[in-house]
């Protein structure tokens, strides 16, 4: 009997030396732009990719000016094909587009633009593009419903 589970043991050791390693699956490669990255993030991911990047951003250029010191809220802005041409979101059509309001997370207190951020990743682009959302007079230059041209007249 003891000379079974010794033979059976050995079996066993001689056939696991025998065996190639095990192959590990390669991880697919990450993607190469921020476009990409944060277009595969879950959706409740993003908002807080775009909060990073901003601050990231604001790091390594200390002249853009009010720092954002805490989130306010941040969101998603779908930009359509019919965005007017004047509005801040034209030049960032395609793009995966972010607003974020900074300052402290109290209701009793209004927006201040001057501490709101346009986020924008671009496709192909290595780093985001941040513009301030202040506009004249103290208006925010980054609406919530994206201003659309009007339709074309039909030509008679």
């Amino acid at each position: 009997m003891i000379r079974s589970y010794l033979a059976a043991a050995t079996a066993l050791v001689l056939a696991g030396c025998g065996q190639p390693a095990s192959t590990t699956e390669e991880a697919p490669p990450a993607p190469q732009s921020l476009f990409d990255q944060v277009n595969a993030m879950a959706a409740e991911q993003q908002p807080v990719f775009a909060y990073q990047q901003l601050i990231a951003y604001q790091q390594a250029h200390p002249e853009v000016t009010p720092a954002c010191t805490s989130v306010r809220g941040t969101e998603r802005i779908n930009i359509p094909d019919n965005v007017a041409p004047d509005s801040i979101y034209a030049p960032h059509r395609g793009s995966a587009v972010f607003t974020v309001q900074c300052g402290p997370a109290i209701s009793a207190t209004r927006m201040d633009f001057n501490e709101k951020w346009l986020v924008v990743f671009a496709p192909g682009a290595e780093a985001v593009s941040v513009e301030h959302c202040l506009g004249e007079r103290a208006t925010d230059r980054c609406p919530r419903q994206v201003p659309t041209a009007a339709p074309a007249a039909a030509a008679p």
